[in-house]
């Protein structure tokens, strides 16, 4: 992905509220902050803000309005194409239903429906399929994709250039294209503060996929705050696993709670499943959890399941990341393709850190 130039300050505090935009954050009443609070939200001149709010106009992504402050412009109603494609792996998942909601929403609103493409591979196949650049319905204006690790990085290239494109969850290698995605190194990072805060400083993580650039972020997140306070990375406390293999699991496990004073007391996973798949196999050795060791999980995809299972994780909020994609698209329908390649757009969700008895006793003992 190209380095962005570097702005000047009104260019910036532009790029930040326009960002807030596509997100969604301004829509319940549809109006930015007054020009007094972004002056003390961003710590400058009046003059500035003005200039910021001056480049959003002409952007057409705001209207101001004197004595009543400024609006998000409504968006058009869609002309030519009259439908956004989401290619997700189609089947019945919660995580799936909540981006396609937020999606659904907010294309809806712009007048645009939505036509699902199922990306589930044949069997066999090394790559997920991607849509066809050749193929596509005359009336398909844009797509939201999900890419697999790994994915078919030239067709994506090829459907980018016939259509808008914008990815959510991960981006891809190599390429120049719009995305949505949680702000995993946040997250990661506030959840392992969390058991810092508890006393632990024997803290391991657990993956079962090494090269997703999620997971990626996640163990970077981990990282940092073990630096921040001068907790020394122990890489025997480090697992990737390439899925979840279950005797092999167990040999591993095994061998760092044996490690007597370098063993872990606490075990941060790269998601829920791998969190459950371990609290399974802790169960089953008669470990305790939290006292003899806790545990935490990432996505809070199936929180019912997650407060049952009393599971501390990291809630990602899907709805908005498809509603955030939806407003992407809409925004770049019509655009020119090197305008949007030349100037991506990279936004983060925030994500929170979700407590329950996994890491607290006093938590579990409240359920």
């Amino acid at each position: 992905m190209v380095n962005p130039p570097l702005l000047y300050q009104y260019q910036e505090i532009a790029r930040v509220i326009k960002a807030q935009i596509l997100r969604g954050d301004f829509e319940k009443t549809g109006r930015l902050p007054s020009e007094r609070l972004l002056v003390e939200q961003f710590a400058v001149q009046r003059n500035t803000v003005r200039q910021a709010l001056a480049l959003l106009e002409k952007d057409g992504q705001i209207v101001t309005e004197k004595k009543r402050g400024s609006f998000i412009k409504p968006s058009s109603v869609a002309e030519d194409g009259r439908a956004f494609l989401v290619d997700i792996h189609v089947g019945d998942s919660p995580t799936l239903s909540r981006l396609c909601a937020g999606f659904k929403r907010a294309a809806g609103l712009s007048g645009y429906t939505i036509t699902l493409f199922d990306s589930n591979p044949p069997e066999g196949a090394a790559l997920d399929p991607v849509p066809d650049a050749t193929k596509l319905d005359r009336n398909i204006a844009g797509a939201l994709v999900w890419p697999q690790t790994p994915t078919n990085a030239a067709a994506l290239h090829c459907l980018n250039a016939a259509i808008p494109v914008v990815l959510v969850d991960r981006r891809v290698t190599g390429l120049s294209m719009d995305c949505v995605r949680f702000a995993d190194f946040s997250g990661a990072q506030s959840l392992a503060e969390h058991l810092i805060s508890l006393g632990h400083r024997k803290i391991g993580f657990i993956s079962d996929e090494l090269f997703v650039e999620t997971v990626q972020h996640r163990w970077r997140g981990y990282a940092s705050a073990l630096e921040v306070h001068d907790i020394p990375i122990d890489p025997r406390l480090t697992l990737f696993f390439h899925g979840l293999d279950a005797p092999y699991f167990a040999l591993a496990m095994r061998y760092i709670l044996g490690l007597r004073r370098d063993a872990p007391t606490a075990l941060m996973c790269s998601n829920d499943l791998v969190a459950l798949y371990l609290l399974r196999f802790l169960h089953d050795e008669g470990i305790r959890v939290p006292d003899d060791m806790a545990v935490t999980g990432y996505g809070n995809a199936m929180p019912d399941y997650a407060d049952a299972m009393s599971l501390t994780t990291v809630e990602q909020p899907f709805f908005e990341l498809g509603h955030s994609a939806a407003n992407i698209l809409v925004e770049r329908v019509g655009k020119p393709t090197a305008d949007r390649m030349r100037s991506t757009y990279d936004i983060e969700i925030p994500v929170k850190v979700v407590v329950r008895g996994s890491t607290d006793s006093n938590r579990s003992q409240e359920s």
